[in-house]
């Protein structure tokens, strides 16, 4: 009976975990994050950029406001556009969020297929 009283007092000490298993639930999360959001912004960013920098005098293209537009001048960092036949504005090359191909001589050609009707 006094065995079970004095038993044995030592406790077992439990070792602190090591510094990369207590920073592995962040490297997960870090990885994740980079596969969903970072590297799919980045690939769309890379695309993008390279479609600016096809733009060509005569293309036409949708801005990022909704314009369609025809490109009559390329510069650096802008695009000289023409919205209608004696409108030209300037625009940011970065405004422009679709290139639909090359002008057409019809009038009824330069509306989307939903206005046409």
């Amino acid at each position: 009976m006094t065995s079970l009283l004095y038993a044995d007092t030592t406790q077992a000490t439990a070792t602190p975990p090591s510094p990369l298993m207590s920073m592995a639930p962040l490297l997960v999360i870090f990885v994740i994050f980079y596969f969903l959001l970072i590297r799919p912004q980045q690939k769309k960013m890379k695309t993008h950029k390279k479609m600016l920098e096809g733009v060509k005098k005569g293309d036409r293209v949708l801005t990022s406001s909704g314009f369609f537009a025809t490109v009559v001048g390329v510069g650096d960092t802008s695009l000289e556009v023409k919205l209608a036949e004696n409108l030209k504005v300037k625009i940011l090359k970065s405004s422009v969020s679709e290139i639909l191909g090359q002008e057409q001589t019809s009038e009824t050609t330069d509306l989307p297929q939903e206005i046409k009707k």
